[in-house]
């Protein structure tokens, strides 16, 4: 229960005390205190959720008498906030939020690069002040400096981690960027245009001979650059015809380490005859060779893999090399992208990188009648939603599946009851449905 006092004269005097001098009552006689004079006179007590005392003091009296019941009613609602620890800055807030993330070391990467874009702007703000508006202003100024709306929303997402983390805190009392008013920006969806079984063709004969493989596996298991690198002959069952993907070769902290597979999943691909005599082919040529990286970590426990795909010096294949020195000029020789000029870099292309040939994968599956639950698990989704979301314009006409679906079934006992039914129905001169419904019914 929050209760008023009044600091400057005694809750109970004695009955002899001599009265106030400056201030009276109607109800009482007030009697001076200690503290008569000093600070401020109204004072409301009460204690929080987990039964601490707590008082905030007032110069009026209906300042208190209006935080008492505002106390009374949060107290009561279970939304009570601690007013002292909103006075704590977003910088303060965030710093011992991201100490405590027990997250893959690359998403703390993430949410460092996304603290740049918040914490000059906010951080010096006691995070209670920090209101729906304010996200609003703060997430247009980003806007307005030709940010994507993508990455946009990513940070967007780490500011509102942090706030979430304060509500749960009871720092503040709700989350503001979770506030209607704030605009989210709309996340760009561009559809995948999977490139044709040419350009992977021509593409792959461009790749230099020790890395012709890593671009059959992209088309032909759909395996990510990481995995790719982090491949062990270990991993590939000749016999069943499976791949299974254990881990890949990722960057943390400008450190290569060996890491599980994007979202913790390791998993088995069908491994194809033609896709596994290549691979044989390839380790025959160019034996595997024993790398030694950091497990996850930078300072993580040394782990000794066989890789499949070495560099020139026998280490494991930088990702950000193996695109500019090998990758690009492929893409190049095929015709994908503009040769590079003299002194110049070859031209971006984020469209084009690795993840094409996995794109590639997908939609040959998806062509074959391969079923999006199937994909997702070949690919390493985490929830076959997005694999649908990411495809959907890919697959196959439901209206041509279910045409063949029903021949399939019936055709051979409709061609034996009904005479003439074997004959196919098609448009006459001229194509017109007219033409093709009379073409029908002659």
């Amino acid at each position: 229960m929050a209760e008023v006092y009044d600091r400057w004269h005694l809750s109970r005097p004695k009955k002899d005390a001599k009265p106030c001098a400056e201030h009276t009552s109607k109800t009482r006689t007030l009697v001076p205190s200690a503290e008569h004079g000093v600070g401020k006179r109204w004072q409301v007590r009460y204690r929080d959720a987990d039964g601490e005392q707590r008082k905030e003091n007032f110069e009026k009296r209906s300042a208190a008498d209006a935080r008492a019941a505002e106390v009374e009613a949060d107290l009561n609602r279970g939304t009570f906030v601690d007013p002292k620890a909103g006075k704590t800055t977003l910088r303060e807030f965030a710093q011992d939020w991201l100490a405590a993330r027990t997250s893959d070391p690359s998403t703390i990467e993430v949410r460092e690069r996304h603290l740049k874009h918040i914490l000059p702007v906010l951080g010096s703000r006691p995070i209670r002040s920090i209101r729906p508006s304010t996200v609003q202003s703060w997430l247009s100024g980003m806007l307005a400096e030709t940010m994507s709306p993508t990455y946009a929303n990513g940070i967007l997402g780490t500011l509102s981690a942090i706030m979430g983390a304060a509500t749960d805190d009871e720092v503040i009392a709700k989350n503001p960027c979770q506030a209607k008013s704030v605009k989210v920006p709309k996340a760009e969806h561009k559809k995948i245009v999977p490139w044709t079984a040419e350009r992977v063709a021509a593409v792959l004969a461009a790749l230099p001979g020790p890395y012709i493989c890593t671009g059959v596996l992209g088309a032909g298991v759909g395996l990510r650059q990481g995995e790719i690198l982090g491949l062990s002959p270990d991993d590939i069952d000749f016999l069943r015809g499976v791949v299974h993907v254990r881990r890949q070769v990722k960057r943390v902290r400008y450190r290569r380490v060996f890491a599980l597979p994007k979202g913790g999943k390791v998993r088995e691909v069908p491994l194809s005859p033609k896709v596994a005599a290549a691979l044989a082919a390839h380790l025959k040529a160019y034996p595997a060779k024993r790398v030694t990286l950091p497990w996850k970590v930078p300072d993580g426990k040394p782990t000794a893999v066989q890789l499949v795909f070495t560099a020139t010096d026998g280490g494991v294949v930088d990702a950000n090399a193996f695109t500019a020195r090998v990758w690009k000029p492929a893409l190049a020789a095929a015709g994908v992208i503009p040769p590079r000029k003299k002194g110049k870099q070859y031209a971006a292309a984020p469209e084009d990188g690795m993840h094409a040939l996995r794109h590639h994968y997908a939609s040959v599956l998806l062509d074959a009648g391969e079923n999006i639950k199937a994909l997702s698990e070949y690919l390493g989704h985490h929830d076959p939603a997005f694999t649908l979301r990411t495809y959907t314009h890919l697959m196959p006409s439901s209206e041509e599946r279910t045409k063949k679906a029903v021949d399939g079934a019936l055709g051979a006992t409709i061609d034996g009851l009904i005479p003439g039914s074997s004959a196919p129905v098609v448009p006459s001169e001229g194509g017109s449905d007219k033409n093709m419904q009379a073409s029908a019914l002659r």
